[in-house]
C-alpha cells in the first residue's frame, strides 16, 4: 500500500509539476498502478498455490513469536524491563504490533498524501520502514536493511544536498548505515562472520576518519564519534569481559538496546524532516 501510494504520488508530481494535482488524475493513475500490483502479484503466486499454507506460514510466523533473537526493535527493548510474552497472549501481542505499525507509518503516509514529491516519496518509505522495524511482529535483524536502502537514496540527491558542508550533510546515511551493521553483529557472530564484519567496519570507519577529519568540531560528527566509541567499548567488553551466569545474553541484549535507542531517533529525525522541509 505504501508503496503504491507513493508511487502514485511521485509519478503524478513529476507529471504535473508540483505537489498537488488533480484527484480524478490521481484516481485513474492509483487504478493502473493498483492493477498492475494485483497481476504481478497474482503472477508471482500461482507456482505456490499448491503449497500457500507454507508460504503464508513463512511470511507471517506468528507461531515463532514476538521476536526470537534479540533484535534492536520496540519490542526487544520494553521485554529487559517487562516480559510482555509471559504477560499477554500471542492473540493480543499480534493485534498490538498491528496497531502500533500502523500508527508509527500513518502520519507519514499522510504527510506524503498532503504534499508529495520524489523527495518526501523516499522520507515516507524510510519512516514506514522503520516503523514497522522497530513496532512490527517477530522482525528478523536484517530488515533493518530496508530503511538503510531508502536513507542511501535519499542522501543521494546531489542537487538537493549541495552546497552543504561535504560529507556531513550525509552524515545521517554514514551513521545510520554504521549503527544498522553494529545491530546485526549477534547474528553476523552466529553464523560465523565475525572477520568480514571486522574488516568491512574497520575500512569503513577508516574512510569515515578519512572524509571527517577536518570536521570534527562540528556537533554532529562529534556525536558522530561518540557513538561509534560507544559501540567499539561493547564489542570490547565482549571480548575482555565474560558475561554473569545469570544473565548469558547481556552482550546480545546490549547491543539490541543500543541500537533500537538509535533507531527510534532516527525514526524521529527523519519524520521530523518529513514535517519541516
Amino acid at each position: 500500500v505504501v508503496s503504491t501510494q507513493s508511487t502514485v504520488s511521485s509519478g503524478i508530481n513529476a507529471e504535473y509539476g508540483g505537489p498537488r494535482y488533480n484527484s480524478l488524475s490521481g484516481i485513474r493513475e492509483l487504478i493502473k498502478v493498483g492493477v498492475t500490483v494485483i497481476v504481478t502479484f497474482g503472477l508471482c503466486w500461482f507456482p505456490f498455490v499448491p503449497t500457500g499454507q507454507e508460504v503464508l506460514t513463512r511470511m507471517f510466523p506468528f507461531n515463532r513469536g514476538l521476536f526470537e533473537d534479540k533484535v534492536a526493535n520496540l519490542w526487544c527493548t520494553v521485554s529487559v524491563l517487562v516480559k510482555v510474552r509471559d504477560l499477554f497472549s500471542r492473540a493480543v501481542l499480534v493485534k498490538c504490533a498491528l496497531f502500533l505499525t500502523l500508527v508509527s507509518v500513518l502520519p507519514s503516509q499522510l504527510l506524503l498524501f498532503r504534499e508529495s514529491s520524489h523527495y518526501k516519496f523516499l522520507l515516507a518509505l524510510t519512516n514506514s520502514a522503520l516503523g514497522f522495524f522497530l513496532c512490527s511482529f517477530h522482525v528478523h535483524e536484517k530488515t533493518i536493511l530496508i530503511p538503510l536502502t531508502t536513507i542511501v537514496l535519499f542522501y543521494s540527491d546531489k542537487e538537493r544536498h549541495a552546497g552543504k558542508e561535504g560529507v556531513v550533510a550525509a552524515l545521517p546515511a554514514v551513521w545510520f548505515t554504521t549503527i544498522a551493521t553494529f545491530s546485526m553483529w549477534p547474528l553476523l557472530l552466529k553464523d560465523g562472520l565475525c572477520v568480514p564484519y571486522l574488516a568491512g567496519m574497520g575500512l569503513y570507519l577508516t574512510i569515515c576518519y578519512i572524509l571527517l577529519k577536518d570536521q570534527l568540531r562540528n556537533k554532529l560528527v562529534l556525536l558522530f564519534v561518540f557513538s561509534v566509541i560507544g559501540c567499539v567499548v561493547l564489542h570490547v567488553l565482549e571480548v575482555l569481559v565474560s558475561p554473569p551466569v545469570r544473565y548469558p545474553h547481556i552482550y546480545p541484549t546490549l547491543n539490541a538496546l543500543y541500537s533500537a535507542g538509535h533507531f527510534s531517533l532516527f525514526f524521529c529525525y527523519f519524520n521530523y524532516r518529513q514535517i519541516v522541509d
